[in-house]
C-alpha cells in the first residue's frame, strides 16, 4: 500500500507531467504552425503584390502602346488636315485671283468700250481749215469737174485718216501719190499729191497720221486733195460728206 501510496503519486505527478507537458506540446504546436501560416500569408501577398505590379506594368505598357497609337493617329490626322486645308486654301487663292482677274478683264473692256464710244469716229483730213478749190469745179487742171476739195496747206503737212479703216496706196499720174482709206461701211477717202506715207497697208482710226502732204502727179503747188466715195463708187462732195459729221472744213 505504502508502494502503491508512493507510485500513485508518482503516476499522478507523472500525469500532470505529461498533461502539462502535452498542453506544453499543443500550445506550442498552434504557435509553431499560425507563425507557419503567417509566413504562408506575407508569402502569398508578396506574391499578390508582385501579380499586382505585374498586371499594372502591363496596363501601363498596354496604355503607352495605345496612348502612342492615339498620338501617331492624332498627328496622321493633323498632317492630312493640314494638307487639306491647304489645298483649300491654294484652291479659294486660285478662284480669287480668277475672279479678280475676271473683274479686271471685264473692268477693262467696259473702260475700252466706253473710250471707244468717246473716240471721234471723223476727222478732218488737215488741222488747217480753208479750201483753194470745191467739188464740181471747173478749171484748167481738171478734164472733167472738180471732184474733190483741196486745202492749201505747206509741203509735209501731216494728213489724218478721215475715218476708221484699212489703207492702199499706189501712184497715179493726176493723183500723184495716192492713198485710199476704206471704212467698214465700204466709204473710201482718197488723198493725193502726198509727199510721203507714214503707212502704205493696215488698219488705222480715224485721227492717224498717215501721211505728209506734197506735190506729186498733176499738181500746180503743194496741197492736200481730198475725196469721198461711198461704196467706193463715184465721188460725192467730201465738204457736204465732212459737215454731214459734224465737221467744218472751210
Amino acid at each position: 500500500s505504502a508502494l502503491l501510496t508512493v507510485a500513485a503519486p508518482s503516476l499522478c505527478v507523472l500525469g500532470v507531467t505529461a498533461v502539462a507537458t502535452a498542453s506544453v506540446t499543443g500550445n506550442d504546436a498552434p504557435g509553431e504552425a499560425g507563425e507557419d501560416i503567417a509566413l504562408g500569408g506575407d508569402e502569398l501577398d508578396e506574391e499578390a503584390a508582385e501579380a499586382a505590379r505585374a498586371a499594372h506594368a502591363v496596363a501601363n505598357k498596354q496604355f503607352d502602346t495605345q496612348l502612342q497609337g492615339l498620338t501617331a493617329a492624332a498627328d496622321d490626322y493633323a498632317e492630312r488636315a493640314s494638307r487639306t486645308q491647304g489645298r483649300i486654301d491654294l484652291e479659294e487663292r486660285k478662284a480669287e485671283e480668277k475672279r479678280l482677274a475676271a473683274e479686271e478683264a471685264k473692268r477693262k473692256e467696259e473702260e475700252a468700250k466706253r473710250l471707244e464710244e468717246l473716240r471721234p469716229k471723223f476727222f478732218l483730213p488737215v488741222e488747217r481749215r480753208g479750201l483753194s478749190a470745191v467739188y464740181g469745179q471747173s478749171g484748167l487742171n481738171w478734164a472733167n469737174l472738180h471732184t474733190g476739195i483741196d486745202f492749201p496747206v505747206r509741203y509735209g503737212t501731216p494728213v489724218r485718216a478721215a475715218t476708221d479703216g484699212t489703207i492702199r496706196t499706189q501712184y497715179h499720174v493726176s493723183y500723184g501719190n495716192l492713198m485710199i482709206i476704206t471704212a467698214p461701211d465700204g466709204t473710201e477717202t482718197w488723198y493725193a499729191h502726198l509727199g510721203s506715207y507714214v503707212y502704205q497697208s493696215g488698219f488705222v482710226q480715224a485721227g492717224t497720221v498717215v501721211a505728209y502732204s506734197g506735190n506729186s502727179g498733176n499738181s500746180m503747188g503743194p496741197h492736200l486733195h481730198f475725196e469721198v466715195r461711198p461704196g467706193g463708187g463715184s465721188a460725192v462732195d467730201p465738204a457736204a460728206w465732212l459737215r454731214s459729221k459734224g465737221l467744218e472744213p472751210s
